[in-house]
């Protein structure tokens, strides 16, 4: 049976190399089959792993950002062209719990993913992503915690209970129970709020140390999001397939015009979410809060954090579901893989023109502003779905047409734009050059209004209105056809105006005639009548008696 144990290791060999040259299942296959006892993937593997991409691509770059409590390098990954620091980036970690092994095995997958659509399917999409943006993975957090499962693991310990990190300065005495921190709950806000969210009992679970950040592996995380541009991050854990948003320290409203709530409301509406899944805040979810939580301490640094619960209770025993089987880490890939991607794609700028509006002669004038022959109006209604914003990008007006002008507004994600209210004067003023502009105003998660003034250079050709993301054969270019169509409706409108305004007058002129000879004829016969009653009074009565007798 001993011999037997020593050659399970042998079963499993992880095969990093020319890992994306085939399809997802392949990556998917690999990811279960790391050198570790049980196809567990050992730090020397993502290690391994990352080495080999860094040399075999120039889109992933690796960053020491910081050490463990026992001294040990914590990296990070990142997914980008041209790395900087200043990039709008999200952050994925795992293994704030090193028992949470599920969570490091899928923010691998989510990198592997996004680099395999760019490298092998050249999706336009991603490509625009790492381009403009950087995901950035932490695959230890608890590097220290880690390898001390490694070692359960190839003595044979196939469920391993370190939760905490190693900065053991005392001993537990009762069984179970382990010395050390609780990430967790070592993060700055609201840090020991009550000893409900956490604990200062060294020997608890949820044991959050002696002061905020008091641990290196948190300052590692606070080095990052306070000196890169972490836009937003994702704290993985396991299990309870539970999305949980913060804040959870307690209850505490968020600003519902802000960005951060838009995206969550977004999420729970439109996340994917699968199986018996719930999301909302902890208190909400499982009835616990948690004080010093990473995704709260991000949150109140303009993160926009969550901290999902991979995989659903599928073992009675509690601590087997840490440790999900091979066939249950390939479930997990599929049914946890579409929320968090979601969320991921809620990372880039994402433009797009909802309705283009040509002004009239007559809406120009209610304006008050004067256009010369051939020049004209329109205003443009754009949304960012996205929680970048438009700094490295530009809007386009096709050479059809000179831009004479171009002005903008913002207004709120969910506000409706009232054309009715503009007040020209009012509008931002926008520099422009050979028909383009930089979107740099345009606001994360936010509405953007385009007032542009151009002259026809082309007659009767098509002009094209797009964000040079999109390109302009893109599903949301806008294009007027015929820009001299309001003009020529406006015309026709005015001519019909005038028409019945002429046939108006000609009816009512008809009717006044026909009125006057009317009058005149009836003045015509009274007058005859009455001549003839005065004729009979003025004869004698003889001829009236004479005439009366005839």
């Amino acid at each position: 049976m001993i011999i037997l144990f020593q050659l399970i290791p042998i079963f499993f060999c992880f095969h990093y190399k020319g890992i994306l040259n085939r399809d997802l299942n392949h990556i998917k296959n690999e990811l279960i089959n790391g050198s570790l006892p049980e196809g567990r993937l050992s730090i020397k593997d993502v290690q391994n792993l990352f080495n080999d991409l860094e040399n075999i691509t120039n889109i992933v770059h690796s960053q020491q950002i910081g050490e463990s409590y026992l001294n040990k390098t914590i990296y990070s990954y990142s997914l980008c062209s041209d790395f900087t620091k200043d990039k709008p980036m999200m952050l994925i970690t795992s293994l704030h719990h090193s028992r949470e092994v599920a969570s490091l095995q899928m923010n691998i997958y989510l990198f592997l993913y996004i680099l395999w659509e760019v490298q092998l399917q050249k999706n336009p999409y991603y490509i625009n992503m790492i381009t403009h943006n950087c995901i950035m993975i932490v695959p230890f957090v608890n590097i220290d915690g880690y390898a001390e499962i490694e070692s359960e693991l190839n003595n044979h310990n196939f469920q391993p209970k370190t939760r905490k990190n190693l900065n053991r300065t005392i001993a537990c005495n009762q069984q179970d129970e382990l010395a050390g921190i609780d990430l967790n709950r070592n993060y700055g806000y609201h840090f020991g709020y009550d000893n409900i969210g956490s604990s200062n009992d060294p020997c608890d679970e949820t044991y959050r140390g002696s002061a905020a950040f008091s641990e290196k592996e948190t300052q590692a995380i606070k080095y990052v999001v306070e000196n890169y541009n972490i836009k937003m991050a994702m704290n993985l854990h396991c299990f309870g397939n539970l999305w949980v948003l913060p804040y959870s320290y307690d209850n505490e409203d968020l600003d519902k015009d802000g960005v951060p709530y838009l995206i969550y409301e977004d999420f729970k509406q439109n996340g994917q979410f699968q199986g018996h899944y719930k999301i909302g805040h902890a208190i909400e979810l499982v009835q616990y809060t948690a004080n010093g939580e990473a995704a709260d301490w991000m949150l109140s640094k303009g993160v926009i954090a969550i901290s999902p619960e991979l995989g659903e209770q599928t073992y009675s025993n509690f601590f087997s579901n840490f440790f999900p089987d091979q066939e249950k880490t390939l479930k997990l890939f599929k049914t946890e893989f579409p929320p968090l991607i979601h969320f991921i794609n809620y990372l880039p700028f994402q433009p797009l023109i909802k309705n283009l509006y040509q002004y009239n002669l007559e809406d120009v004038e209610k304006l008050n502003i004067l256009l010369s022959t051939n020049q004209y109006l329109v205003d443009i209604e754009c949304i960012n779905n996205g929680v970048s914003n438009g700094s490295d990008y530009y809007f386009i007006v096709s050479d059809a047409v000179q831009l004479i002008e171009a002005y903008y507004i913002d207004i709120k994600y969910d506000q409706k734009y009232n054309r009715d209210n503009i007040e020209f004067s009012k509008l931002n003023k926008i520099d422009y050059k050979n028909n383009t502009f930089s979107t740099f105003q345009f606001l994360p998660r936010s509405q953007i209004i385009y007032f542009l003034i151009f002259q026809e250079i082309q007659i009767g050709s098509e002009v094209k209105f797009y964000f040079d993301i999109n390109g302009e054969n893109h599903e949301n270019t806008f294009t007027l056809k015929d820009i001299n169509q309001e003009q020529k409706q406006l015309k026709n409108e005015q001519y019909q105006k005038l028409y019945n305004l002429l046939y108006l007058g000609l009816l009512i002129i008809l009717i006044i005639t026909i009125g006057i000879l009317l009058q005149i004829t009836f003045k015509k016969q009274n007058t005859k009548i009455q001549q003839n009653i005065t004729e009979l009074i003025e004869q004698k009565p003889e001829q009236i008696e004479l005439n009366v007798q005839i």
